[in-house]
């Protein structure tokens, strides 16, 4: 396989520095390792400047969108920052989608657009366009470079507000005649990265733990904060003096492994019977780094109708303050040092809830997390079973790492539902947001974060739609993420809406006839990397050969179209939930 996104591939040394290569410079001083590009125009400079940067790593894409969403990946498996770029005009503007993904679900990252040279500012330039007051909604901050001597400042200042507090995204406008500058001053030195400080402890943590003291029916709902937080360590130990029933959000998912007694599943709008029942009877609900949000809450006059306190943890105050404020104890800080502080509490007084787990067990035997099985066909949660039990078996002999990425769709759902979290593993997914398209890219992103990890990435056929073109960028580069495609000609849940909201009307939601594996062999995919499943009989040789060879691979499943259940249909109560 051709390593067509990589270095290796400029045919001839640069000569001159430019302000291109100043910025590079500032860029590995800061501790930056990665560059994802989708070239052009008015951001050539810059590239070619990270082409011939020994210290970068630079991979291109074949979108925008793509490269962002795989820096997100990155990030989310590294901890570290990587830079996108893309080119003014369109190139700048295809961004806007993943800058908003990455603030909804709180991912840093630094986007560097190149721009028309300052001389054709405001003059309607070709593919001229002012990103920065565009992006700014977006964004966790925008900045335009005037003065290359003002890039060290420019650039410390993005690199500290995309970390600090509740992560998210930065962008930087570089003007063209900048980056080709000649001459340019001394790099000054390197802008420091700066993560957020511990805060003091909470002084609402006496009062959490007055709560908890009269609670017998608790619950936490652990969220991505819990992630981002790096306090997965924290709430193991928290469950060992506290046993609390622990629900999760979708992007919460990792939060917890799923073998963990008490790990219940995802809550919310597609969540199992179960998980739903726990925060609907419990007396207090403890929020670990979930925002409340409407997915979760559905009608919040009816939210956990039994809790008398709401218990929300959060590095933002704001945060707290959105939804039902009147009900909340927030607790503000980073949650790896808040938790570390309500650990020193919980040491003198430990806590069982045995009856409550108990209560829990039997609604459970009552209502199975489960499915209804159609015999003979391949439904999604049948495959995703029978993944769960071809990983365990292969990582059991490899002791790779599994990272799950997800495209958005019925197909998520699912995998939220049925996929195994085990210990070290990670599932990213476009949660706030909801991007189809962005799966795909975020399994590129974490590949080349961890190049010996297994990467599965479950997309169905309406969303891949999106991002199909990034299935090239997975050859060229020898990137050996395993594609599983759930073919069910088309957008499941919005179709599933069509059918129960909308008198059966299947709007622009039904896509049949698309030969799936042939783009994937015209995408550098070949025979022995491309397989059609159609009946469960072939699944399992063709998941095993999959996971345990070293290249990528692509599976279409041909699985049917049903309705993504359970559902609590918008703006409604637990109580209206849809088996």
């Amino acid at each position: 396989m051709a390593d067509g996104g990589a270095k290796g591939n400029h045919p001839m040394k640069r000569t001159s520095s430019t302000g291109s290569d100043t910025f590079v410079e500032l860029l590995t001083r800061a501790g930056v390792e990665r560059a994802f590009a989708v070239t052009g125009g008015a951001v050539m400079d810059f590239v070619d400047a990270l082409e011939a940067c020994p210290g970068i790593q630079l991979q291109c894409f074949q979108t925008e969108q793509g490269a962002a969403w795989a820096a997100m990946g990155y990030t989310q498996l590294t901890g570290k920052l990587c830079v996108v770029t893309a080119t003014s005009g369109p190139g700048a503007t295809n961004l806007i989608t993943p800058l908003s993904d990455a603030l909804r679900d709180n991912i840093p990252l630094l986007v560097v657009t190149g721009q028309v040279a300052r001389t054709a500012r405001n003059t309607d330039a070709f593919q001229e366009l002012n990103i920065t007051e565009v992006a700014a909604p977006v964004a966790k901050k925008v900045a335009y470079l005037e003065r290359l001597e003002d890039a060290a400042d420019v650039l410390a200042d993005a690199v500290r507000v995309a970390f600090d507090g509740r992560p998210g995204p930065v962008l930087i406008d570089f003007p063209r005649d900048l980056q080709q500058q000649r001459q340019p001053p001394p790099p000054p030195h390197a802008p420091p990265v700066t993560a957020t400080k511990p805060r003091p402890a909470s002084p609402e943590l006496e009062e959490v733990m007055a709560c908890l003291r009269k609670a017998e029916r608790p619950v936490i709902i652990a969220g991505h904060g819990v992630v981002i937080a790096d306090a997965r360590n924290e709430l193991l130990q928290l469950l060992e003096l506290a046993p609390i029933p622990v629900v999760h959000t979708l992007p919460g998912k990792a939060a917890l492994p799923s073998t963990h007694p008490s790990c219940y599943g995802m809550v919310g709008m597609h969540g199992f019977y179960v998980p739903n029942w726990i925060v609907d009877n419990a007396d207090l609900v403890i929020s670990l780094g979930s925002r409340f949000d409407d997915r979760i809450t559905s009608n919040t006059g009816t939210f956990a109708p039994h809790a008398k306190r709401l218990i929300h943890f959060d590095i933002a105050r704001e945060q707290v303050q959105k939804v039902m404020p009147e009900r909340k104890l927030g607790v503000v800080g980073d949650l790896k040092h808040t938790l570390r502080e309500l650990l020193t509490l919980l040491v003198g007084a430990p806590r069982g809830y045995a009856a409550w787990h108990e209560r829990i067990a039997a609604v459970r035997e009552q209502y199975p997390s489960t499915y209804k099985a159609q015999p003979g066909a391949l439904q999604c949660q049948l495959v995703l079973e029978q993944l769960n039990v071809a990983v365990r078996e292969h990582t059991a002999r490899s002791g790779q790492r599994v990272v799950y990425t997800t495209e958005v769709g019925s197909h998520q759902m699912w995998a939220a539902q049925h996929v195994e979290m085990r210990p070290g593993s990670e599932f990213l997914t476009s949660s706030g947001l909801g991007c189809m398209g962005s799966g795909l890219p975020l399994a590129l992103g974490a590949q080349i974060a961890d190049p010996d990890a297994l990467v599965i990435c479950l997309a169905g056929d309406g969303s891949l739609r999106f991002s199909e073109a990034e299935l090239e960028t997975a050859w060229e580069s020898g990137l050996p993420v395993k594609v599983l495609l759930f073919n069910n000609d088309g957008y499941g849940i919005v179709r599933m809406w069509n059918n129960h909201f909308y008198e059966g009307r299947k709007t622009g939601v039904v896509k049949q006839g698309k030969q799936w594996t042939t783009l994937a062999r015209s995408n550098g995919f070949t025979e022995a990397h491309v397989d059609r499943v159609e009946s469960p009989g072939d699944l399992r040789r063709v998941l095993d050969r999959a996971v345990s060879h070293r290249g990528p691979h692509f599976i279409e499943l041909v699985t049917p179209y049903e309705d993504c259940l359970p559902l609590i249909p918008p703006g409604k109560a637990f109580k209206d939930i849809m088996l």
